[in-house]
């Protein structure tokens, strides 16, 4: 029998894993952020949002190659994993790090690896906001031929959403999965975030309001989360309210959604 762990037991493999990274980033002289809900959590809840599942954080596209050469070659710890597009199977243009002493699948997501961390680099986007938004807008594209790709239709609900993944996962079938992957990391690079006013995490699901000033969002300050402390970017509030309006406001209960992982120890 598999040992299915629970939401607080994956939560803590999550912790487990950012701890990891964070001792990395500071024995290496590397800046990494809490994201996304990972931030809101830590600003409105000083830990989790209640009902999330995972943790995101960012890094500057230079910053996030310095990691992943790390944590590929690092001998230390030796359940710590991480996963990228020189992976079989995975398409995903940022990378997760994961405790392979585990193995965890989304609901709808058929690939299954040990429970991660998100980690997104930060790329450079266009300054004039016309160019920016039909240059984001494509990548927005993209990331939808990406997210089909992996999708497990075996249990997808019938409709048109499920309809339009399956048309785009056939189209990415005919072009090759791996060279839509390269197609779509290029393009990720094509504005050097180093030289860029404005930045952005090109496989965002929030499109044009993940697009942030650089010099807004390069500092950093320590948060408490749970029983720990993480970095995130220092100016929360710019960030948060880009990407979530009024952030402080709890959303319905059902716009609260998670990403529905099953999770085991491995026997």
């Amino acid at each position: 029998m598999k040992e299915l762990l629970s939401r607080e037991e994956c939560r803590g493999i999550q912790m487990d894993i950012l701890d990891q990274i964070s001792r990395l980033c500071e024995k290496n002289n590397i800046t990494y952020y809490l994201a996304y809900g990972s931030l809101l959590g830590a600003v409105r809840h000083k830990g989790f949002i209640p009902w999330d599942d995972d943790i995101d954080i960012c890094l500057m596209r230079e910053e996030y190659e310095k990691l992943l050469k790390i944590l590929k070659t690092q001998k230390d710890i030796p359940w710590l994993g991480v996963i990228d597009g020189e992976v079989k199977d995975y398409y995903y243009t940022f990378a997760k790090a994961v405790d392979n002493r585990t193995v965890a699948k989304m609901e709808d997501n058929y690939t299954e690896h040990g429970i991660w961390v998100d980690i997104f680099p930060m790329d450079g986007v266009p300054e004039n906001k016309i160019l920016c938004k039909v240059f984001m807008n494509i990548c927005f594209g993209m990331r939808a031929v990406i997210l089909s790709m992996t999708t497990d239709f075996s249990g997808a609900e019938k409709g048109k959403k499920t309809m339009v993944k399956r048309i785009l996962n056939q189209v990415a079938v005919i072009l090759g999965k791996k060279r839509v992957y390269r197609l779509y990391d290029r393009l990720c690079r094509r504005y050097p975030c180093k030289t860029s006013r404005y930045v952005a995490n090109l496989f965002s699901a929030y499109g044009a309001r993940d697009r942030m000033k650089r010099e807004r969002i390069v500092r950093s300050k320590v948060y408490p989360f749970e029983d720990r402390q993480y970095t995130g970017f220092a100016d929360y509030e710019y960030y948060l309210s880009n990407l979530y309006g009024d952030y402080m406001k709890l959303p319905p209960e059902e716009k609260r959604r998670t990403h529905s992982i099953q999770a085991y120890r491995k026997q």
